[in-house]
């Protein structure tokens, strides 16, 4: 354990994070509800989270809390949120598409399973660690993709720090303007001729994801949508919810854990 809250320091921490680490150790030495040591390393795409049951590349440290309980438990939590197993069936023949993938962390859920897993990831910055941490995974694959209700060209912010790059963070920070593309598009781009489960976190632009996808909808068994309040501060289930009724999906509402989540699934 360590004495002193001391990070690698070329990682230019704030005392903040610093001190939180040093905490995690400590709660990770009493063994305190599953808590693990957290360690950071310097990396040139940001930097690497290592726990003993694995390691992985982020473009921030502030995204080290995620793995306070370890890389199995990260995955877990990960599975339950976006209903695998519970609401939506994984196996070696599935065909997951993970609009807003992040860094690449459900690839590795969907690795599990075997299933085929492609993630879309729009902010350059991000989806440069997405190539990286599923480099060992035969069925992943990374693309530039930001999804749209339309092939059209939209304003886009890229905060990495936090996971908050959106459409709608462009009044809030710097932003530049991306050609979007839609889900019908991108499915017929890469002969994707049905989808299994469609695992959807884009900040705020669900709707828009799905009205995109109006092809693709009826060829989809489950769908899993982050819809938390990151509309501007509002959720996105209602518009979600109107649109997978019309597609013929039943639509469950449910919070799990500190995740919103519209789930729309046939029976």
């Amino acid at each position: 354990m360590r004495t002193a809250p001391d990070p690698d320091r070329t990682l230019q921490l704030p005392f903040k994070i610093r001190w939180k680490l040093f905490r995690q150790d400590l709660l990770a030495a009493a063994h305190v509800r599953g808590h693990v040591r957290v360690a950071l390393a310097p990396h040139p795409l940001g930097a690497e989270v290592i726990v003993a049951d694995g390691r992985f590349i982020v473009p921030s440290p502030y995204r080290w809390k995620l793995y306070r309980k370890g890389w199995t438990a990260r995955l877990d939590q990960l599975a339950a949120e976006y209903g695998v197993g519970r609401h939506a069936e994984l196996a070696a023949d599935s065909i997951v598409i993970d609009a807003g993938a992040n860094a690449g962390e459900f690839a590795h859920v969907c690795a599990r399973f075997g299933a085929r897993v492609f993630c879309l990831e729009p902010d350059a910055a991000v989806r440069a660690c997405l190539t990286q941490n599923i480099l060992t995974l035969t069925n992943a694959s990374a693309h530039d993709a930001l999804l749209w209700k339309e092939e059209a060209d939209v304003p886009f912010a890229s905060i990495p720090d936090h996971a908050d790059s959106s459409v709608f963070a462009a009044n809030a920070a710097p932003s530049e303007t991306r050609r979007a593309t839609t889900l019908d598009r991108f499915c017929a781009d890469n002969a994707i001729a049905h989808i299994d489960l469609l695992k959807c976190d884009a900040e705020g632009a669900e709707p828009e994801v799905l009205e995109g996808a109006a092809a693709m909808l009826a060829r989809t068994r489950a769908v899993a949508l982050d819809t938390g309040a990151e509309r501007q501060g509002a959720r996105t289930h209602e518009a979600c919810r109107a649109i997978l009724e019309g597609h013929g999906f039943r639509v469950i509402d449910q919070a799990v854990g500190k995740r919103l989540m519209t789930y729309g699934l046939r029976d």
